[in-house]
């Protein structure tokens, strides 16, 4: 049996490192192919979205969500929108609580001061619809303190475990907070 010279031996190692290494930047290109591919059929894919939103109001300002359905390039196909506002006179409801309504607000046609999209998943869009469904169905006082469309929209972003500021702040800082908290 002979003895591999030094040199001989860092030779076949050379090969055999370059060959492993050849080896692992192809698996890492042809691995990184297939996710990024997986990453533009999944954003083609039709899927679900929620908006928080925040607009103007004669006061401080007003919070809102907008959900629905998306088609393949990711336009809205299928729109719903709740929020929650005072039945009553807003004045009486910065004193005493008053009827609360879930719904449409006409002033909801005002441009938005913040909008917060976010992509979601059928099971969580389930969760969204159902939790207004409950929302609507539960008769609620409306009061500029303990319970306004912030709270509404804190309900709604419990049900998909965003990160949140409390109600008590304005409208478009609450939406425009709820998207640097929740980033994925």
């Amino acid at each position: 049996m002979g003895v591999i010279r030094p040199k001989a031996r860092f030779k076949v190692w050379l090969r055999s490192s370059a060959a492993a290494v050849g080896l692992g930047l192809l698996l890492a290109v042809c691995t990184m192919t297939a996710g990024e591919k997986a990453n533009a059929q999944t954003a083609r894919q039709p899927g679900y979205f929620i908006e928080f939103r925040a607009r103007p109001s004669p006061y401080v300002g007003h919070t809102y969500v907008v959900y629905g359905r998306l088609d393949a390039s990711g336009r809205p196909v299928e729109r719903h929108q709740a929020g929650f506002f005072p039945g009553d006179d807003y004045l009486t409801a910065l004193i005493i609580p008053v009827r609360g309504t879930v719904g449409r607000d006409s002033d909801d046609a005002l441009a938005s001061t913040a909008v917060y999209r976010r992509r979601i998943t059928a099971i969580e869009y389930r969760r969204v619809v159902d939790k207004v469904r409950l929302l609507r169905a539960t008769q609620r006082s409306w009061h500029f303190f303990f319970f306004n469309c912030n709270d509404f929209a804190i309900e709604i972003a419990e049900t998909l475990n965003l990160h949140r500021l409390p109600s008590l702040v304005p409208p478009n800082l609450w939406v425009d907070s709820l998207r640097l908290l929740s980033r994925d």
